[in-house]
Order: C-alpha cells, then sequence, then structure tokens
C-alpha cells in the first residue's frame, strides 16, 4: 500500500530550505526558518479577496501549499508564473494559498490584473503571521499534507521550478488511502471512593498534550501531534471516572502504531525518532526533589499505560471516524498525612503513664527520578531503579544518590509540621518500589514521626535519703529522662535503685543497649522531650496474608492516606539509620495508623 512508500519517495528531494529574497524590512542578510519540515503548520485565518475565510482547521485531510510574497520582489516575481501554472492543473485539489508578507490588498490587486494572474491571494488576518514561520526571506512557499505536516519550504535559492512542485504534491496526492481522523478522548480515574474530599480539581487537569505514534513493526516514530485544545466533557460524564477531555478530530495516516500520550510535560526531546529510547527517557528536571506540596495550575506530568495502546490498528470503519479513549494517570502519587488527636494516652493497666504529641514528620527515601513509561512487571507501571534492587548492603548505598532524604543518611533537619486533628497534610511523591525479597529499610519510602512526650510523675533519686522521690515539676526534670516499666526515672541511678540493676550510671547508652534491659529514653530539646517513630508505608492489596511485590512502596498515580490513630509506646530517642533491616514487622511496633 502506498502507505510506506510515498514518505520514502519524496523525503529524498523535498528538503529545499534555501536563502531568500530580502527586502527593504530584513536588514540581517540571512534568511531564517522557523518552521521546518517535519513540523506541524502554525494555525492560522486567511481572508480571501472576495471576503472569503479559510483556516488551518479547514484545510485538515487537504494537501496545500501557503506561500508568501512580495509583489517587490524579483525572486517572488520569477516564482508566481510558476504557482500559477501549479494552480491552474490542480485547482481545488491543492489549494495555492498566497500571502503577501505586509502589502494591501490594493497593491496586491493592481500586480495581479496587470500580469494577468487569476490564482487567488489571501491576507491574513493576524499581519505578524509570517513570523510564526520565519524571521526574514522571501519568497517562502510551504508545501503541507493532510496531516498538517509541513513537507517542504521552498525559497529562492535555487528557486523551485514547476517538475519539483509536481513531483512533490503527485508523491503527496498519490497515497491510495486517505488519513484517519480520529477522535480520541482521555480520561482519569480518581483512586478514591469519596474523591469530593480527598482531591483537588488541578490533579486532573490537561492544558497541553503530545500523542507519539510509532510504527508498531518498525517502532520508528510516524507521527506526533501537539493537543492544547482539549475541552472538558461535561455533557456525558463517566460515571467510574470524574474528569474526561476531548479533543477535536485529528487526521493520522492509516496504520498500524504504538500509541503513547503524555500530558502537561514540556521536555520532550524534538529529535526522538526510536520507541525504545522514548520509553526510556528519564526527566532528571520536573520534581527533581521526590516531592511537590503542591500541583501546578498547569496540571501534573501524566501519561497514558505504555502497555495499553500497542498494536492499534488506525482505520476508518465503514468510513467513519476513528474513536478511541486514552487513560491517563499521574507520575505522581499522592500522600495525605493526619492524626486523629492532638494527643495520645499511653496507658498500661488502665492508668496514664504519659501523653504523647506528634508534633513533625519527614520524608525519607524519595526518588529523585521517573520514567515517563517505565519497566513493567505483573501489568504494573514501575520505577526505574525496582529491577537494579538488591537486599545487598553496598548496593544500598549505591542507589543512595537516586534518592532525596535518603535514609541512610538521616539528619534531625527538614521536618514538616503535623497538621492539626482534622486536618491533614498533602504532599505528592514520586514512585518508589521493591521487590518482595529486598524491601528494606534503604529502599522503600518511609515517614519519620516526632514526638513530644509529657509525662505524669518523673521518680528522681535522692542522694541525700538514698530513695525515689515523685518528681510532678517538669522544671525539675533532667535533660534525659528514662521509661522502665511503664515509670519515668530521672536518671540510670534511679533505674538502679528501681529495679534492682547494676547499670553504670556513668555511661551513655545508646537505645539499643537500653531495650536489652526493658528501658527506653527520651532527651530534652527545645522545650520537649522528643521520641521519634519510622513508619514505612505499605502498598495495600487484596491479599494482605502474604508478601508480595511492591508491598512496602509507593505506586504512581495512588493515593495514600496515613492517618494515625493511635501510639502504643515510646520511639526512639534518635534515629540511626539501619538500612538493612527488614521492614517488617518493625514498622508497627509503636505506631498504628488508618491507611
Amino acid at each position: 500500500m502506498g502507505v510506506n512508500k510515498s514518505p520514502v519517495a519524496w523525503l529524498v528531494f523535498l528538503v529545499i530550505i534555501l536563502t531568500g529574497c530580502i527586502n527593504d524590512d530584513n536588514t540581517d542578510g540571512n534568511s531564517e526558518s522557523i518552521v521546518n519540515v517535519g513540523d506541524a503548520v502554525p494555525s492560522f485565518m486567511l481572508t480571501s479577496a472576495d471576503g472569503g475565510e479559510v483556516s488551518s482547521a479547514s484545510l485538515e485531510g487537504q494537501v496545500y501549499m501557503l506561500s508568501f510574497f512580495d509583489t517587490g520582489c524579483p525572486d517572488c516575481q520569477k516564482e508566481f508564473p510558476v504557482l500559477q501554472q501549479i494552480y491552474d492543473k490542480y485547482g481545488e485539489k491543492v489549494p495555492v494559498l498566497n500571502v503577501p508578507r505586509s502589502q494591501s490588498v490594493a497593491e496586491v490587486e493592481e500586480y495581479w490584473n496587470k500580469e494577468k494572474l487569476t490564482m487567488p491571494f489571501h491576507t491574513a488576518s493576524d499581519k505578524s503571521l509570517y513570523y510564526k514561520f520565519a524571521k526574514s526571506g522571501i519568497p517562502r512557499t510551504y508545501i503541507v499534507d493532510g496531516m498538517g505536516k509541513v513537507c517542504a519550504v521552498l525559497t529562492d535559492n535555487p528557486l523551485a521550478d514547476y517538475s519539483t512542485i509536481d513531483n512533490l504534491l503527485q508523491s503527496l496526492l498519490g497515497d491510495e488511502t486517505p488519513p484517519a481522523k480520529a477522535n480520541i478522548s482521555f480520561r482519569m480515574k480518581v483512586p478514591t471512593p469519596n474523591p469530593g474530599a480527598d482531591y483537588f480539581q488541578n490533579e486532573y487537569i490537561i492544558s497541553h498534550l503530545e500523542l507519539f505514534f510509532f510504527d508498531a513493526e518498525t517502532k520508528k516514530l510516524a507521527t506526533k501531534l501537539v493537543v492544547e485544545d482539549l475541552v472538558e466533557d461535561t455533557e456525558y460524564p463517566e460515571s467510574y471516572y470524574d474528569i474526561t477531555y476531548i479533543m477535536s478530530p485529528k487526521h493520522v495516516k492509516v496504520g498500524l502504531y504504538n500509541i503513547f500520550a503524555i500530558a502537561n510535560y514540556v521536555h520532550t526531546p524534538e529529535d526522538i525518532e526510536d520507541q525504545d529510547d522514548f520509553l526510556n527517557m528519564i526527566d532528571s528536571i520536573t520534581y527533581h526533589s521526590g516531592i511537590e506540596p503542591n500541583i501546578p495550575s498547569t496540571g501534573p506530568v501524566m501519561t497514558s499505560d505504555a502497555k495499553a495502546l500497542l498494536s492499534i490498528d488506525l482505520v476508518p470503519w465503514e468510513g467513519k471516524n476513528y474513536s478511541m479513549t486514552i487513560e491517563m494517570e499521574r507520575v505522581l502519587a499522592k500522600l495525605q498525612i493526619g492524626v486523629k488527636s492532638n494527643s495520645f494516652e499511653l496507658k498500661h493497666d488502665g492508668a496514664k503513664y504519659a501523653d504523647i504529641n506528634i508534633t513533625n514528620y519527614k520524608l525519607v527515601n524519595l526518588n529523585r527520578q521517573y520514567y515517563l513509561f517505565q519497566h513493567s512487571d505483573n501489568d504494573y507501571i514501575l520505577d526505574p531503579l525496582f529491577f537494579k534492587k538488591t537486599a545487598n548492603v553496598t548496593d544500598a548505598k549505591r542507589f543512595k544518590d537516586y534518592y532525596a532524604s535518603w535514609f541512610g543518611n538521616f539528619t534531625t533537619e527538614g521536618f514538616a509540621s503535623m497538621p492539626t486533628a482534622g486536618n491533614f497534610g498533602y504532599a505528592y511523591i514520586l514512585e518508589n518500589t521493591v521487590r518482595n525479597d529486598c524491601q528494606k529499610n534503604g529502599y522503600s519510602v518511609g515517614i519519620v514521626f516526632k514526638g513530644a512526650v509529657s509525662p505524669g510523675i518523673v521518680y528522681i533519686y535522692d542522694n541525700d535519703t538514698r530513695t525515689l522521690k515523685p518528681e510532678r515539676r517538669p522544671e525539675y526534670w533532667p535533660d534525659a529522662i528514662y521509661l522502665y516499666k511503664y515509670n519515668f526515672y530521672g536518671s540510670i541511678q534511679a533505674i538502679n535503685e528501681a529495679g534492682d540493676l547494676t547499670l553504670d550510671e556513668l555511661e551513655h547508652y545508646t537505645d539499643s543497649q537500653l531495650k536489652a534491659y526493658g528501658i527506653k529514653q527520651c532527651k530534652f530539646n527545645m522545650g520537649v522531650y522528643e521520641t521519634y517513630y519510622t513508619y514505612w508505608i505499605r502498598h495495600q492489596t487484596d491479599t494482605p496474608t502474604h508478601m508480595i511485590p511492591m508491598e512496602y512502596a509507593i505506586v504512581r498515580n495512588n493515593f495514600y492516606k496515613i492517618n494515625i490513630k493511635g501510639v502504643s509506646g515510646i520511639g526512639d530517642s534518635s534515629i540511626i539509620p539501619d538500612i538493612m533491616r527488614d521492614n517488617y514487622p518493625n514498622s508497627y511496633e509503636d505506631i498504628e495508623v488508618d491507611e
């Protein structure tokens, strides 16, 4: 079929981008093109001498010529008879749109009548139309195919003769099959049963969309469409999807394609030719910190499912427009963090021994990079490091540079304030998935919560009486207090007295050393006794009884709600990351959450 042959035939000789005639308003001596072969033709609206209108939109599906000129330009004067010949042969089959760069209708009419030219000419409603195409140089003629792509740019070095233009047009018109007119809609599923309470409108806005059509056999780029005229479909919303966009029909050459869509992304290279290179694009600019506090007004970066639109046969059915729906998803996951109470009571045998106020939180192990279209496994889209992560500690350190706030380099800086009960903090984070045999602290996404501990009583050792005295006044408590058998003590010596232990009261013990004796410590800092809890975010599934890939992970486009409903004990006095400790069950010793 001519579909596969014709582009090769005319691409051999259609690239004629040469220096054009320079008029008085061009003093730089250069003819510089802005629109080149392969580009989409800029949108335009023209008015004919008799008042009729023609536009780039009205010409969709047609081959046509757009020629900029000035009747005082000698090279333009030489080119007019050639264009007249083309007009005489093709007529309305190939519209020839002659547009003066700056002259009035009267000036052009005078020249047309003098030279007995019968081909039409048009004027642009936007006087700066020429400068959408080039910085300087006339004559300048653009030949546009039925898909709105520029196939040739003709200037005056040398001037294109009749045979050259005729061969180009015959090649374009020689296809046996006209381009298909595609009706495409885009829909976004809101991943929550109560969307009104849990999402913001701009999480699903599409302001800019790029569609890529790769030949399904050769994997070479066939067509790229840039769409900025999407309209939200409010007339026929689907119950399962909250937002659906529709675009105006576009012409695409009939063929078998792999189709990919990217929304709200402006970093796509212009020289993409191969599908594999396209799928392996890594974005090192957007979301480089691994977290975004807000979605921009233009909408988040979204892509289509990398596997859903493979080998699509783009052929109209019984002469009708080809229709398809593309499901889009954010490259970011959404995380919602809150507490059910501003203060949690710690009790033993019905008696309260302390209050805990969760004051701050910090996310750790956030990816800095992502693939727009990623590796696939078990029909999931996975982050670019998924297949490289292993359970080896050396590998964990090697990948640390891919993470923002890596747990292995944890510091107590950069904490965010915890919202008060009933409110939630929102953040958007990059995907971070791991194999089920590598679900360690050095790989998956976690949250370190900071809490303030408020004991009711701290027992102080009295050196004079060599007894323990209850002290209820916080201003008399020491800088470190210790929890032992649900009572707080002001020193190691006090614990020795209460528990008949023989710890060295002059030694500084670590949390792990004290844990062997059933002791936890809290240190005074910035007006409170601090305690820390580390919680590893789980990707909940329908099979909670066994470990699966991505159980401890963040998956793009998903919604994660961490709402602390209870605290069962004191955490750590500081964070000393053990990057190879299994996540399960350590995450759930002290913090209880709804997820």
